[in-house]
């Protein structure tokens, strides 16, 4: 096997009930088989001479996690995740959170992840829309936005229960106009990116809420149902202007404020304003 010093630093922290969700769906039996695919895996990649990629232990776990422990598909997933990378380095190439424009970019909240996790331990990422500054993208290019996205999920996917439990996804459409839509949707780019985030990205994506959906939704889901996978497809539920759904589904806690109920008095994960702003 292929040792490397890191591998025997890796600790795995996770609580029993992610564990048990690593055994029964991941297939990720106990530690002692997960060394010994991490350097299976590794082994492969310094044979594979024309792919250069980190290979530190927490680096390939995400993907063997993601890809169920398959070898096969984890080559793929990682092969994909690089040529998508490489192919195009605008949405990548000098990820900085403490950069002014990225900082800008955050703050439009149009993806705004609270810590806290919801009561499957997932993480609930929110991407919402009224906040969105059209003119700033026009002037510095859509490709901005897409990078101050690949930057924050570059972060969330450090994070093992992303790995592990994966995330619930929340599109608040309240505010999106036709107009402002027509300005945002580049069928090339999406398509790309979207790509990217089902057959690449090392995450777990559980579901996909949307709230708020305009009246020309019909056309919205036209446009961009047919560069969707089917299997992201059939994750999309609709929810109008009720929350009582996604209540039930994630709890309370992980949610902004501006979504709790108003006699909801119970532990809180602050304001989208405060999240973007950790």
């Amino acid at each position: 096997m292929d040792y490397e010093e890191g591998d025997r630093e890796y600790v795995n922290l996770l609580e029993e009930s992610s564990r048990r969700i690593c055994k029964e769906e991941l297939h990720e039996r106990n530690d002692a088989d997960t060394l010994i695919a991490v350097q299976t895996f590794r082994k492969w990649i310094k044979e594979h001479k024309t792919l250069k990629t980190p290979t530190d232990y927490r680096f390939l776990l995400r993907f063997l996690r993601v890809c169920k422990f398959s070898q096969l598909d984890a080559r793929e997933t990682l092969e994909h995740f690089w040529s998508v990378r490489c192919s195009q380095p605008e949405w990548f190439v000098g990820e900085d959170p403490t950069d002014e424009l990225m900082q800008k970019i955050i703050r439009m909240q149009m993806i705004c992840c609270p810590k806290r996790r919801d009561k499957h331990g997932r993480r609930v990422v929110f991407s919402k829309f009224d906040k969105l500054d059209v003119e700033l993208l026009k002037t510095v290019g859509l490709h901005t936005l897409y990078k101050a996205c690949s930057l924050v999920l570059d972060w969330l996917i450090y994070d093992e229960h992303v790995q592990v439990e994966g995330q619930v996804m929340v599109v608040d459409f309240r505010g999106l106009t036709f107009n402002v839509f027509k300005a945002m949707f580049n069928k090339d780019m999406e398509e790309k990116y979207t790509d990217y985030f089902h057959r690449a990205l090392p995450n777990r994506m559980n579901s996909i809420e949307v709230v708020n959906e305009p009246k020309f939704f019909d056309l919205v889901w036209a446009m961009i149902a047919p560069i969707m996978p089917q299997e992201m497809k059939d994750r999309f539920h609709m929810h109008g202007g009720s929350l009582v759904k996604i209540y039930e589904e994630v709890g309370y806690e992980c949610l902004p404020e501006e979504y709790l109920p108003d006699d909801y008095d119970g532990p809180k994960s602050g304001t989208c304003d405060e999240i973007v702003g950790e």
